[in-house]
């Protein structure tokens, strides 16, 4: 090892060591890293969103209701000092309260001046998106979820939806949450 003038020139050197012998990527690994989604439960359903509209998952604090909402706004949550309008998912697509549980979380999606919190029944982190493991079966999802999924996928023997949040916050139902 040669030894270096100033501590600057010995971290160049050690970088430059440590590029020269590391081994890329495959490219299937690097694909895969793209197609990640954040996984989440409504109902007995599991979904996947992809990421870019997530931008956090936050456990629900106090929810205060609204007057002259749909009832399927949950209310307003304090996020980070300020008002955050809550939608309960359950509640918007099947008529029912989502029941309060500890592993409920709240998706915090941005889109443009769009902020919007989505309750859940569960998250389950980050899932992969392999286009690979499409299934075959047919309409494994309810319809009332039809005109946001982009596709169902198997999953270690378990079958996931990809949830569109873009085609959810653009739907002309969704976005007025007065009555």
């Amino acid at each position: 090892m040669t030894e270096a003038s100033s501590p600057f020139e010995l971290l160049d050197s050690i970088e430059r060591r440590i590029r020269e012998h590391a081994e890329p990527l495959p490219e299937e690994q690097l694909q895969a890293n793209n197609r990640n989604g954040i996984a989440f439960r409504l109902k007995e359903w599991r979904l996947v969103a992809t990421r870019g509209l997530v931008r956090e998952v936050l456990v629900p604090s106090q929810i205060t209701r609204v007057p002259g909402t749909h009832p399927w706004v949950a209310g307003v949550a304090n996020v980070h000092g300020s008002a955050l309008p809550v939608v309960d998912l359950v509640d918007f697509f099947w008529g029912e309260r989502l029941s309060a549980s500890p592993a409920n979380r709240i998706l915090l999606v941005c889109q443009g001046e769009l902020e919007c919190g989505m309750l859940v029944n569960e998250v389950m982190g980050v899932h992969p998106l392999l286009s690979q493991e499409e299934c075959s079966e047919p309409r494994p999802f309810p319809v009332e979820l039809s005109d946001y999924l982009v596709g169902w996928r198997c999953y270690q023997s378990e079958i996931w939806g990809e949830f569109s949040m873009q085609a959810l916050v653009e739907s002309p139902g969704f976005i007025d949450l007065s009555l």
